[in-house]
């Protein structure tokens, strides 16, 4: 089926057209692909197990007591990291905030907030 240039039809077809093609390409891709059906499925270790939980025979000691990742800090590095950040928070506490210019925005906001609503209505009514 051929369209002319622009028609409508043509306009209508030639995305869904691009979109098979990608599609099947990706599809036919798949095929071509050297996985095998044998790399999903789990293969068992040496004792014969597939790396599952185990009957040993004996119950679990839950009470054996983990051993840490890092070392712990000490009462001297709590301390100092303690003063560390209490000197960062004093310092931000220094510097008070800009409101320079504050109660004039402030008032021109509630101006605009008092007008706001009467001209969407004017706007809504079409007068």
């Amino acid at each position: 089926m051929i369209f002319a240039a622009g028609s409508g039809a043509g306009r209508r077809i030639r995305p869904l057209a691009t979109a098979l093609a990608l599609c099947s390409s990706l599809l036919f891709g798949g095929c071509a692909s050297d996985f095998a059906f044998e790399d999903a499925v789990p293969q068992p270790s040496a004792d014969g197990t597939y790396g599952g939980p185990r009957d040993t025979g004996q119950y679990p000691n839950l009470n054996v007591l983990q051993k840490g990742a890092t070392s712990q800090f000490t009462p001297s590095d709590v301390s100092a990291k303690t003063s560390e950040l209490n000197g960062a928070r004093t310092g931000l506490e220094a510097q008070p905030a800009d409101v320079a210019g504050f109660s004039a925005d402030a008032t021109r906001l509630r101006q605009v907030g008092e007008k706001r609503p009467a001209q969407v209505l004017k706007d809504i009514e079409g007068q």
